[in-house]
């Protein structure tokens, strides 16, 4: 198994074109999921407050 020096990354730079550009995509994807992921779960807690005051 050949070992690799951290200079050899830098002799291809057009593996890393896009890259930060998709670092940016994925975490504005991420920030919108779990946007979404609190909103559901607020208003899915308040529901079940609700109800449950409701019952008691």
């Amino acid at each position: 198994m050949n070992k690799q020096n951290h200079g050899e990354i830098a002799a291809f730079p057009e593996l890393f074109d896009g890259l930060e550009q998709f670092i940016e995509e994925q975490t504005s994807g991420l920030k919108r999921t779990s946007a979404i992921l609190a909103v559901t779960a607020m208003g899915g807690g308040m529901l079940v407050i609700y109800a449950l005051g409701k019952i008691a």
